[in-house]
């Protein structure tokens, strides 16, 4: 059977096109761009904070009196007296230096004076019997006025022993060291038999009676305690707990330290008889706030950017339309260390993205995470720290 040519071509040509157009179809379905995922981001509500009502400040607790103790005077120590660990009374002897040289001193300077006394009354004899003459204008005027010079001289050197005599006193005096008030000798420095140089601290001890706490107030806080000497807070220490401790405020800075930006307060309170508190331990004071501070608003700092002028920026997400629209905000202080305060530009009811907001775009579909609703926080005091105060 014989093909008609024209047939099978036109068969063939017509298959051509079918695959071609089947072939266009598949490419156009494999070139249509897929949904984009949209992307989520966490959002929230802005927090209304009621400001605390005590403050919390760690510290360290020391002796009110702590003194490093050392000779006036050199010589060698020939007797240590007391020990660390033990309890001294004001005026007793710690140590003592040789006092040898010093006592030779005093009995020199005694022989001296005794001599410079004996000159001073013939010069002041002669000086009355030259004062007789003259008037009587039997000496001449030059013999009166070296007679009232050796005198005056005569009596100055007087003086100037006594003087010396009087330092010696004192330096016998100091090769005893003796403790300046009531307390506990902590350090021993010296041994017996050392060559003790004045100034080198030999001993030290402290006063326990009374315990000093300092401690750093931030600059955001000290504005709103009513600092007032006197006045009472509240002092815990971790290894006691459920103990509360009264101290009172006994002074503080009104200048910033320069690298901290805080100003320290120092507190004192009596030691406990069962001696539970020592110097060294950490501790806590807690001051209650006295001055009335309205609430505040705050956002995470993370919810907070800048635009090119430089102004703090939120992005508030509209729940119906499922975008986000920047929006300009007033900051002022650092809430805490994850929370700023807004002054201005939020109502409070804006439902703001939290995370992510460097890579948002005005208009930009996202999809939130769950949101929280709004809140207002409330700080309270302890029970315990309540009592105390």
């Amino acid at each position: 059977m014989t093909r008609n040519p024209r047939k099978a071509f036109a068969f063939y040509f017509g298959a051509f096109i079918i695959m071609v157009l089947m072939s266009c179809s598949a490419g156009e379905k494999a070139s249509e761009p897929k949904a984009e995922t949209q992307r989520r981001v966490p959002v929230a509500y802005p927090q209304l904070i009621s400001p605390q009502t005590v403050h919390n400040y760690p510290g360290e607790i020391r002796a009110s009196k702590e003194t490093n103790l050392s000779f006036r005077v050199d010589g060698p120590l020939i007797d240590i007296q007391k020990k660390p660990g033990e309890r001294v009374l004001k005026e007793e002897l710690l140590m003592q230096l040789d006092p040898r040289d010093y006592r030779d001193r005093i009995k020199i300077l005694e022989a001296e004076l005794d001599g410079a006394l004996a000159r001073a009354n013939k010069a002041s004899q002669d000086f009355t019997r030259a004062k007789q003459l003259f008037e009587k204008d039997v000496i001449a005027k030059a013999d009166y006025d070296l007679a009232r010079s050796n005198s005056s001289s005569a009596n100055a050197a007087v003086k100037n022993i006594r003087a010396q005599l009087s330092v010696a006193k004192h330096q016998l005096k100091d090769t005893s060291l003796r403790a300046p008030y009531d307390g506990i000798v902590t350090a021993q420095l010296a041994e017996n038999h050392e060559m003790i140089r004045a100034g080198q601290i030999v001993m030290r001890m402290h006063d326990v009676s009374t315990l000093e706490i300092n401690t750093n107030i931030p600059e955001n806080d000290i504005g709103f305690l009513v600092l007032q000497k006197g006045s009472n807070a509240v002092l815990t220490v971790p290894s006691l707990r459920g103990r509360f401790f009264t101290a009172t405020l006994k002074e503080w800075s009104t200048e910033a330290d320069k690298k901290t930006r805080t100003y320290e307060a120092t507190f004192t309170l009596q030691a406990p008889e069962d001696q539970s508190l020592l110097p060294g331990m950490t501790a806590e004071i807690t001051l209650q706030n006295l001055k009335a501070r309205k609430p505040v608003m705050t956002v995470p700092l993370d919810a907070v950017t800048a635009d090119r002028e430089g102004n703090s920026v939120i992005w508030v997400y509209d729940e119906e339309s499922g975008v986000t629209t920047p929006k300009k905000i007033i900051t002022a202080d650092m809430y805490d260390d994850r929370r700023i305060i807004v002054d201005g530009g939020l109502n409070g009811n804006e439902l703001i993205v939290t995370g992510g907001v460097h890579f948002l775009v005005e208009g930009m579909q996202v999809e939130p995470l769950k949101p929280s609703a709004p809140d207002t926080q409330y700080s309270g005091q302890r029970k315990g720290q309540e009592s105390a105060l």
